[in-house]
């Protein structure tokens, strides 16, 4: 494991990236987790959940945990902010969709590489699939978000649905797409490279990740950034950890995620990492309520 030398005095909100994180590789919160997330509830510690996933892949994990109190949910990598109740009742809290201009480029791009193009448009996604290897990504994501997707006939049926939280673009290679959209886009664009399996790129609006989403969410809720303990894996989950008060990488978790968290686990997403750390640093009193 990696730490610096100090923890903060005064951690006292929980934010939870899902895939390769929180969820086991069947894509499940472990008994082990779920026991101590229902803890932290208990113990009156905040919590969030910070992922790529739109709502509708969300439901069931929340449904599991049964929160006993609203948790804010920062989805599409933060481009959507969602407060999720007690009574299952979804409300908004922000929102920072890819603007119109970005959107056409996007589509353009995929339609003319031959990519399939899907649109995340509040909790719902949907797909514009034209070729048997487009239907093959559709079934593989299906089962990696846990929800199944609206089919899009046309380009004009597709460009009718307006501004999409996020676009992804679905590829065997998406290094050579990302390193393609960088020269084409510049920073006009926020890049993620699909995570924790690697055959999409998804598009947001400039600025939108998961760590100014936490930025935005702290504003509203008026707390400190420097309160929340963040746990992540993956490529989106780099500024989240970098910009939360202790940012904590899972042993699974990708070089460049690491390079960026103060704390890298000696644990796994299947070993219950999460967990493991947040019962720990709770029985060592690094992890308490706010005052």
């Amino acid at each position: 494991c990696t730490a610096r030398p100090t923890i903060p005095a005064k951690l006292s909100f929980v934010a939870l990236d899902l895939d390769g994180t929180t969820l086991n590789t069947d894509h499940k919160i472990s008994t082990k987790n779920l026991g101590v997330i229902r803890d932290v509830l208990n113990r009156k510690i905040g919590l969030a959940i910070a992922t790529g996933r739109s709502m509708s892949g969300i439901y069931e994990h929340l449904e599991k945990i049964k929160p006993s109190v609203p948790v804010p949910v920062l989805s599409l990598n933060g481009a959507l902010c969602l407060r999720y109740g007690v009574d299952g009742k979804i409300t908004e809290i922000f929102k920072d969709p890819v603007p119109a201009d970005i959107v056409k480029e996007v589509v353009a791009l995929g339609l003319e590489k031959g990519f399939m193009v899907q649109f995340y448009i509040s909790d719902e996604i949907y797909a514009y699939p034209q070729t048997e290897k487009h239907i093959e990504h559709m079934k593989k994501y299906e089962s990696l978000a846990g929800h199944p997707q609206k089919v899009i006939k046309s380009e004009e049926e597709l460009m009718a649905l307006g501004q999409p939280a996020k676009i992804l673009l679905f590829t065997d290679d998406p290094d050579s797409l990302i390193k393609f959209s960088e020269e084409k886009f510049g920073d006009r664009v926020h890049l993620v490279r699909g995570s924790p399996v690697p055959f999409f790129v998804e598009y947001l609006a400039k600025g939108v990740c998961k760590g100014n989403g936490l930025l935005k969410l702290c504003k509203e809720l008026k707390i400190d950034p420097k309160s929340v303990l963040a746990f992540g894996d993956g490529d989106n989950d780099k500024e989240f950890l970098e910009l939360s008060g202790y940012g904590v990488a899972m042993k699974n978790a990708r070089d460049v995620t690491k390079a960026k968290a103060d704390y890298v686990l000696q644990w796994t997403n299947d070993e219950d990492g999460v967990g493991r750390q947040l019962e720990l640093m709770i029985q060592e009193g690094k992890l308490n309520p706010p005052e």
